[in-house]
């Protein structure tokens, strides 16, 4: 899948949400591990995301339950929901694109078979009517007679 180039953000639920009950150097923290998180696809494990921001402020954000840590593995709900969302949208365009692309390639046949029957009614339709000048010999003749003429 393509990297989802960014996760919702409503300053009013920022604002008005516990984490505005944190110092701001925790909820600097908590942003951070945000942007970590999203960017490895919603996947990632304690001791990575304690490598990038700290042991310390992890372990605040779990108490805080903004965060959660099950069997090392980090969770932040609301943005597991929101990649479940982005996820299902992008699958449904995929097959959504496959279909029209298999549409497509069936109307260029189509189309190739059609103007293939094109030209040949043109060839057909540029036979004269007097059967004689639809073979060599009559066409020599025909040319022949007029020259004289």
């Amino acid at each position: 899948m393509i990297e989802l180039p960014y996760f919702k953000f409503y300053p009013s639920q920022w604002i008005s949400g516990d984490i505005n009950y944190l110092t701001l150097e925790l909820q600097g923290a908590f942003i951070q591990a945000c942007c970590h998180y999203w960017s490895k696809d919603c996947v990632m494990d304690y001791n990575k995301l304690t490598m990038r921001i700290g042991a310390k402020y992890i372990d605040e954000l779990i108490e805080a339950k903004l965060i959660t840590n099950i069997k090392n593995k980090i969770t932040i709900k609301f943005m597991d929901e929101q990649h479940k969302e982005r996820k299902e949208a992008y699958n449904l365009r995929v097959i959504n694109g496959r279909k029209g692309g298999n549409a497509s390639a069936t109307l260029k046949q189509y189309s190739s078979n059609t103007q293939a029957l094109r030209k040949e009614k043109i060839k057909k339709e540029k036979k004269y009517s007097d059967p004689a000048l639809n073979n060599e010999e009559g066409i020599k003749e025909y040319l022949k007679l007029k020259n004289e003429s």
